[in-house]
C-alpha cells in the first residue's frame, strides 16, 4: 500500500535514508551569458558560474561546451517533505518574470541531483512539490548517481 509519506516497503527498497548528496539546481545554459544581468533579472546570486572552455573534470579531462549560470542548494529530506526545496521553489516562483526574460540568453532548467553509495535509491517528490514544479514551468532533469553497493 502506498501512502503520501512513502511506505516502509518503498523506503526499504529505495534506500531513502542512504542518500549521500541531494541538491536542487536552477541552471541557465548558453553562449556568452551575461552573468551579472542574469543575476539581476532573477534577483539571485549564482552559487557557481562556468565559462565555455573551463575544465569541469580532470580525469577524464572534460571542458565546458557552453557557459552555465548555476544556483544550487543542498536538500535535506529525500522522503519528500523538504523545507529547503519548498523555499527554493518559492524563490524561483517569485522570479518568474525574470525567468521569462532570462530565456532570451539560453536554456533555463531545473535539475534534481541525487547521489548515493547504495543501489536502488530514489528521491520522493510529494504531490504539492510536483504541483509547485509544474507551476514554475521549467523542464526538470533528474540526475541519479549510484555506486551500486548493496546493503540495508
Amino acid at each position: 500500500m502506498i501512502t503520501d509519506k512513502c511506505t516502509e516497503r518503498v523506503v526499504h527498497v529505495t534506500n531513502l535514508d542512504k542518500i549521500n548528496h541531494c541538491s536542487l539546481v536552477l541552471m541557465v545554459i548558453g553562449a556568452d551569458l551575461p552573468m551579472d544581468e542574469i543575476s539581476a533579472m532573477l534577483d539571485m546570486e549564482p552559487t557557481s558560474v562556468v565559462r565555455k572552455g573551463d575544465v569541469i573534470n580532470r580525469l577524464p579531462r572534460m571542458v565546458a561546451g557552453e557557459d552555465e549560470w548555476v544556483y544550487a542548494h543542498e536538500l535535506e529530506s529525500p522522503q519528500g517533505r523538504d523545507e529547503i526545496m519548498k523555499g527554493i521553489l518559492e524563490k524561483i516562483r517569485r522570479s518568474k518574470e525574470g525567468l521569462e526574460k532570462v530565456k532570451q540568453f539560453g536554456e533555463v532548467r531545473l535539475r534534481l541531483r541525487v547521489q548515493s553509495d547504495y543501489a536502488q535509491m530514489a528521491y520522493c517528490l510529494m504531490p504539492e512539490t510536483l504541483s509547485d514544479l509544474a507551476g514554475i514551468g521549467l523542464p526538470l532533469d533528474i540526475s541519479s548517481i549510484s555506486w551500486g553497493e548493496i546493503g540495508m
